[in-house]
């Protein structure tokens, strides 16, 4: 008798795959959300006093806001550890090509430097290194005040 894998088991695989498969990972899953770079004068407009939410690749989620002062703390839950949730400090600025520039100085894990352009799309908002290369990661941020 040939062994068949069983079908429950192929009917659950298919929806996270399909899952997995939606998530924009790169610049180029973002073409049928109309992707449009904000601008300088647009970041100035939304950053100021923005709450941030991310979820990072561990799963963890981070939160903060965007004080007008250029700083912020940061919380995460730290759900994928075995960690209490903590904050840092951190701080924000625009650069001068209009990129979203954020430092974190954790205390446990090394500190975050990055600066990002910010694509306003209809699923939400992404950030990526680069506009121009159609295989650069994109990372999912929700703003809002």
């Amino acid at each position: 008798m040939k062994s068949y894998p069983s079908m429950l088991a192929v009917l659950a695989f298919f929806p996270a795959a399909a899952a997995l498969a939606q998530t924009p990972a790169v610049l180029r899953d973002l073409d049928t959300m109309s992707p449009t770079p904000l601008s300088r004068q647009d970041l100035d407009a939304l950053m100021p006093n923005a709450r941030v939410q991310r979820m990072i690749a561990s799963g963890n989620t981070h939160i903060w806001t965007n004080e007008s002062d250029g700083t912020f703390i940061v919380s995460s839950d730290n759900r994928t550890t075995a960690s209490r949730p903590t904050t840092a400090p951190g701080k924000w600025h625009i650069a001068d090509d209009g990129r979203y520039c954020v430092l974190i100085e954790w205390r446990y894990n090394p500190t975050e430097e990055w600066c990002r352009y910010v694509l306003k799309t209809t699923d939400g908002y992404y950030l990526t290194r680069s506009t121009k290369d159609p295989t650069g990661k994109v990372h999912k941020f929700e703003f809002s005040k």
